[in-house]
């Protein structure tokens, strides 16, 4: 590979990165950047891997210990999907409901909604989800 196309390949990865939804960005957390501590400029808006997970930054901050998601809880917001699908989280409301046929993860398993506008969760309402094999 020539150092051309290797530039391609980066500006291309950069610019998919920025134009990806949360969905998608997270089945490939590694191509977001990790903190570093190096007081750079992070934008509210951006995201970032941290651990594994992504994060939203809720405000314009600077990458330093004092901001670090575990330290500064206010100042990130944790991006609701894994591997492309919504984490199903504890209350569920009328305006994120589940979909018929709609994946979700719950405790680490996956689940498909088995009714429209599914505001249970899988342990609330067993009935109302279909556990899926992960592939």
């Amino acid at each position: 590979m020539t150092r051309d196309e290797a530039i391609a390949i980066k500006n291309g990865i950069l610019k998919l990165r920025e134009g990806a939804g949360d969905a998608l960005a997270s089945t490939a957390p590694g191509i977001y950047p990790t903190l570093k501590g190096d007081g750079r400029l992070i934008r509210a808006g951006e995201r970032i891997n941290h651990g594994g997970r992504l994060l939203r930054a809720t405000a314009d901050l600077w990458d330093s210990p004092e901001n670090a998601p575990e330290v500064a809880h206010t100042l990130w917001e944790e991006i609701n999907y894994r591997e492309g699908y919504r984490i199903i989280p504890e209350v569920i409301t009328a305006s994120s409901a589940f979909a018929l046929d709609e994946l979700g993860w719950w405790e680490d398993e996956l689940y498909r909604s088995l009714l429209s506008a599914n505001v249970y969760t899988p342990s609330a309402y067993p009935s109302g989800w279909k556990k899926e094999e992960v592939k």
